[in-house]
């Protein structure tokens, strides 16, 4: 085997992995017009080394008689359909350009130059042509008079074409670069509008190769024509065909090792090994061939037995190290072109492990939707959710309701959506985010639940027709719906825009996803619960510190007096309120007396019952009158807080007189027992405090006797339910009154709260209980 030989062979298997590649990138999708534009161009690539290699095959031997040599030459310019089929490339890779849906008819434009410098190329290979065509026209003769315009009219078009034939390889050369121009600019301008990682790897691949390419092509073709320089034609087609073998090898690379059209893993991965294989099996036989005839040309008649032993050697060399370098082969392959490759597969797998990792919602659905659109080349990703599961604010502090609404945010950049009716929507910010609800009675989200498998959009609008949740899915761009279904309920919907490629969704891709939204409901339902975890946990803190506040704020004892008998309690519910009481030590005997519920619960609740606290000691110190005390209180509290933030307060004064003197805020009536075991309640009463500012309270007086009894209570007391929904009320509590009323303050306080405690049982009790009881002596 000489050099040319070795070359052609070279040509040859090049040309044929070429064609393999493209068979491979047409029947993986035949229907998508990227798939057969790449096929196509594979092909005309493919042509180049193959009949190269016949042509340095036939310079090799005599060729029959009936073969005509110079027109296997010219059809050689075939493969120059590369360089519009190219162009075409650009123009639906990566993304389809609009020039192409207003001109449909450019592709065949396309072609015209190439189709005409074929079809000189074949009918007048030369300038002899052209003056055997005007001869044989009868141009070099007189016509007469009526047919001379005719005459003139061939004379122009042969002068054209000779024109065309002397210079046809020079100007051809300069519409080859022309093309190769366009294409890279389409391509470069076209990469800088991705924001998808592995589509601009892929960009990139391809553009790099091209330009490699293209490069040794002009200076091989090019430049010759367009400048002095020559070169040899063996050189030019040398490098030509290089550079066809590194543009399709890098398309290979890009297929291979960053799923350049979405072809399937385990095909990319097969081609590979296959082509590995047969070209160990190439060099195997090659190397045995050559052995052979050394060892022939070597021993002349007695070469039997040397061919034997030659046989013997490559038989144990197959036996022995073929397979086990084979193995070694394919492992390194597997290293270089699949190891760390952004295989979507995955990419996808590898998503279904790392979200149950994550416990942030909010950064969980990121995850989900940033992913699905880098692995899978997609326009859009999006996952529609409860409310309550993922806010912008990552507010978790509620379980969804019946009532929640689901919603998803879309992130737009600047571009005119179409809406239903096809009329162009108002552009959106860029970055702009906008939420989408669907209510969940709604016909969308019913749909989705009875769903299994994923749903193409048509078929989901199919069955909505209502304006609103239309016009939302035509916001969401999607595909594909798929239900995220965790034990037969519906956790949220996960939709899939289109292929940014244009391809349609493979029963792989249907697969996967299907198995990727089963995992995404149980990590989602993992984050619920562990926000639920959270939630209750900062509950319990928060309970634990308005615990601590509250008993800070409640006085340590009670007050002594020689007038009266005083007995407080207050039981902090699993909810902590803002129940309060307080008593002032006045001089003489005079002592100040205060209830009060603070609306709302928890550390808000707490922080009010301080600045109640806080407030009415200081009015109460500089005034005896409880209706200054109340308006100076009710002012504070309105200036100082929101409407909401509003409590009910009573504040009266015990007189050593035996005397009561009060004003009420909208509290419970307190209970005035005699000793007789006639019961009152004392029902004047004004707003509560908190709600306006500049309220005139009014002020009350009553007489006391001895054995008389003042019960002061909050709602905790009165409402306390037991398992069957029933309150404790305000008679049973005047009943332990009368039953009790002749004992100590301390002992009726005691009384009338294992009473309460008793009644209510085992049920949780959502208020605290608060009581305050002052015997008169």
């Amino acid at each position: 085997m000489n050099l040319s030989h070795f070359t052609a062979l070279i040509y040859l298997i090049g040309g044929i992995i070429v064609f393999l590649l493209g068979l491979l990138i047409f029947r993986e999708d035949a229907r998508q017009r990227l798939n057969r534009i790449t096929a196509a161009m594979l092909f005309l690539v493919a042509l180049g080394p193959i009949l190269g290699a016949f042509g340095l095959l036939l310079e090799q031997v005599e060729p029959p008689a009936n073969v005509d040599v110079d027109l296997l030459n010219r059809l050689f310019l075939v493969w120059e359909f590369f360089f519009p089929q190219l162009v075409l490339f650009s123009l639906v890779f990566p993304a389809e350009h609009p020039v192409l849906k207003k001109h449909p008819s450019l592709p065949v434009v396309l072609y015209i130059p190439q189709t005409l410098n074929l079809a000189l190329a074949l009918l007048l290979p030369s300038a002899e042509h052209v003056q055997a065509l005007s001869q044989w026209l009868g141009l070099n003769r007189e016509w007469p008079l009526l047919l001379r315009p005719f005459k003139i009219l061939f004379s122009l078009s042969t002068a054209a074409l000779d024109f065309m034939v002397t210079y046809r390889e020079t100007y051809f050369a300069a519409i080859n670069l022309a093309y190769v121009l366009t294409a890279i600019i389409v391509m470069y301008v076209g990469s800088h509008r991705l924001n998808n990682p592995r589509l601009i790897t892929q960009v990139r691949w391809v553009l790099w190769g091209i330009r490699a390419s293209m490069g040794l092509y002009a200076i091989a073709f090019l430049l010759p024509k367009l400048s002095p320089l020559a070169l040899g034609r063996e050189v030019e087609y040398t490098l030509t065909i290089l550079s066809l073998l590194i543009g399709s090898g890098v398309i290979a690379w890009a297929i291979i090792r960053y799923q350049f059209l979405d072809v399937r893993f385990i095909i990319r991965r097969g081609f590979v090994f296959s082509v590995t294989s047969g070209l160990l099996i190439g060099i195997y036989m090659l190397g045995y061939t050559q052995a052979k005839r050394i060892v022939e040309a070597a021993l002349g008649n007695s070469a039997a037995s040397g061919v034997l032993v030659v046989e013997i050697i490559f038989l144990s060399f197959a036996v022995i190290l073929f397979q086990p370098l084979l193995s070694f082969l394919e492992d390194v392959v597997e290293r270089i072109f699949f190891k760390g490759g952004q295989n979507y597969q995955q990419m996808l797998h590898n998503l279904s492990r790392e979200i149950f990792g994550i416990v942030d919602p909010l950064q969980l659905r990121n995850k989900v939707t940033k992913t699905l659109q880098e692995a899978m080349l997609v326009e859009s990703a999006h996952l529609i959710l409860p409310k309550a599961a993922v806010t912008l604010q990552q507010n978790f502090a509620s379980p969804p309701s019946s009532h929640s609404v689901f919603f998803t945010t879309v992130r737009q950049t600047p571009r005119l959506d179409q809406n239903l009716n096809g009329n162009p929507s108002p552009p959106l910010a860029e970055n702009a985010e906008i939420e989408l609800r669907f209510e969940p009675n709604g016909q969308f989200i019913s749909l989705m639940t009875h769903m299994e498998a994923p749903v193409e959009e048509a078929d989901v609008l199919d069955k909505i027709n209502l304006p609103v949740e239309r016009q939302n899915l035509a916001h969401l761009r999607a595909q594909l719906f798929l239900p995220l279904l965790h034990r037969d309920e519906l956790v949220g919907v996960l939709t899939v825009g289109k292929k940014i490629t244009q391809r349609r969704f493979s029963y792989e891709d249907m697969t996967l996803l299907s198995l990727l939204s089963t995992q995404i409901a149980i990590a989602f339902e993992n984050t619920r619960l562990y926000q639920e975890r959270l939630e209750k946990q900062r509950l319990d803190e928060e309970l634990h510190l308005a615990r601590e506040i509250q008993r800070l704020l409640l006085p340590r004892q009670m007050p002594s007096s020689k007038h009266f008998d005083i007995a407080a309690i207050n039981m902090p519910s699993q909810e902590v309120g803002g129940d309060y009481y307080d008593f002032v030590d006045f001089r003489n005997g005079v002592l100040g007396v205060a209830i009060g519920d603070i609306a709302g619960k928890g550390i808000p609740a707490a922080m009010l019952m301080s600045n109640l606290q806080a407030t009415g000691r200081a009015a109460a110190i500089r005034s005896t009158s409880t209706k200054l005390v109340m308006e100076e209180l009710n002012n504070q509290i309105t200036r100082s807080t929101t409407v909401e933030k509003y409590a009910t307060f009573f504040y009266a004064i015990l007189w050593p007189e035996k005397k009561l003197t009060y004003t009420n805020a909208g509290h419970n009536y307190p209970l005035l027992c005699r000793d007789d075991g006639d019961i009152c309640e004392l029902r004047q009463s004004n707003l509560v405090v908190g709600v306006r500012e500049g309220i005139k309270y009014d002020e009350h007086t009553i007489p006391l006797r001895s054995g008389d009894v003042i019960i002061l209570y909050t709602d905790g007391i009165t409402e306390a339910a037991n398992a069957d929904w029933e309150e404790f009320g305000v008679e049973r509590l005047c009943d332990l009154i009368r039953r009790h009323r002749h004992g100590s303050a301390e002992n009726l306080r005691n009384m009338i709260y294992r009473a309460v405690l008793q009644f209510a049982g085992d049920t949780a009790q959502s208020d605290d209980l608060t009581l305050v009881v002052v015997k008169v002596k």
